[in-house]
């Protein structure tokens, strides 16, 4: 079976470990902030906070961003369900604006009159994918209406967008960045998370709420708020620095793969096959290879097709408000019909790292076949 996803792993990662293993200090050792140094450079922020898991990161970055309670949070309709339940958990109401279904990003016409119609106190921008959103186009719009912006970058590390014909690293445009290092992701520790941002008073309430809003006194322990307990490992940090030393290498076996694929499929395309498309300004780390089939394909079906071939295949997010968790609520209740595309018509190709050119050949034509051409 060809995976959709293998991260690059070895004996470096495996030594690091056991490095950790053998100085008997598991957590908050040096390696965490050796890990968060390295990614510095990435995140194009001075400040960057590992966590336990991207979700964590954005439930910290929510927290500390201190929004008023039961705020509005603007943030796709298509995407990963763990951005919506970080803004309910966190108490506030999700309004869910509708996607590009030839990006898969925010589409900026209805971010534009969701900004003016709900008027939310933030809006929760992601990089779906691995491929940036035109945020250089909504912070704008967001700046004069005092609205703060939080960068979902869990697929986005590497990529960038162009602003004054600098390339801005994604997690540096918004008030605060959060990543993942996720198996699936550019980098992994396992499990993993990380809260880039600019602002030194955020990244210090960042750090207290992840360690239980806790600081140490001289004698003793002294607790400043509630928070939880959403520390990075060392035994994580040290497979992420190897990772960081390898995040080169990663990402241009990414563009091999697309670049690879994308001549493949030009047979395809006349059938009704559709390749990913990138705005101006806006760049992507392959995270996923993420194509729309022809309109009345089942995906379903097109998935299943893989699996027989040997090639295996996946949908690419989920569409928020069709899902029984969110569909009643009200900032869900709106005409999205980009996120229903997206959600008939996305299908996820496989992105192993070293996919070979016969293997590419291989998906290709279980992909053709699946769909009966």
């Amino acid at each position: 079976m060809i995976p959709l996803a293998r991260p690059l792993l070895g004996a470096e990662e495996a030594a690091a470990v056991a490095a950790v293993l053998d100085s008997g200090q598991l957590i908050q050792g040096p390696r965490v902030a050796a890990f968060e140094a390295g990614l510095r450079p990435w995140t194009g922020t001075p400040h960057v906070a590992a966590c336990s898991s991207g979700t964590a990161a954005l439930t910290l970055a929510i927290e500390a961003l201190g929004l008023p309670p039961a705020s509005r949070v603007a943030l796709p309709a298509y995407t990963f369900p763990a951005t919506l339940n970080a803004v309910l958990l966190a108490g506030h109401e999700p309004i869910l604006v509708d996607v590009d279904p030839a990006t898969w990003n925010l589409e900026p016409g209805d971010c534009a009159e969701v900004l003016d119609t709900w008027r939310p106190a933030a809006l929760l921008c992601v990089h779906q994918f691995g491929a940036t959103a035109p945020l250089h186009d909504l912070l704008p719009l967001c700046e004069a209406r005092g609205i703060v912006v939080i960068e979902d970058a869990a697929c986005a590390l590497g990529a960038w967008l162009e602003v004054d014909e600098v390339q801005v690293p994604a997690g540096a445009l918004g008030a605060v960045g959060c990543f993942s290092f996720h198996p699936r992701k550019i980098v992994t520790t396992g499990e993993g998370g990380a809260v880039s941002t600019r602002d030194a008073g955020l990244d210090a309430r960042v750090r207290l709420l992840r360690n239980h809003g806790m600081r140490r006194g001289p004698s003793h322990m002294v607790f400043e708020r509630p928070g939880w307990n959403l520390r990075m490992s060392d035994l994580h940090a040290a497979v992420g620095l190897v990772q960081l030393d390898r995040l080169a290498v990663i990402l241009a076996d990414r563009r091999r793969i697309a670049e690879g694929y994308r001549p493949r499929l030009v047979a395809l395309r006349e059938r009704g096959v559709e390749l990913p498309e990138l705005p101006p300004g806006c760049s992507t780390n392959w995270q996923s290879f993420v194509l729309r089939l022809p309109r009345g394909a089942e995906v379903t079906e097109v998935i299943r097709g893989l699996a027989a071939r040997g090639v295996q295949g996946s949908i690419g997010a989920q569409a928020l408000h069709q899902q029984p968790a969110f569909a009643a609520l009200e900032g869900a209740r709106r005409s999205l019909p980009g996120a229903d595309e997206a959600m008939d018509r996305a299908l996820a190709l496989p992105m192993p790292f070293g996919l070979d050119a016969q293997g590419m050949d291989r998906v290709v034509e279980a992909l053709a076949a699946a769909l009966g051409a």
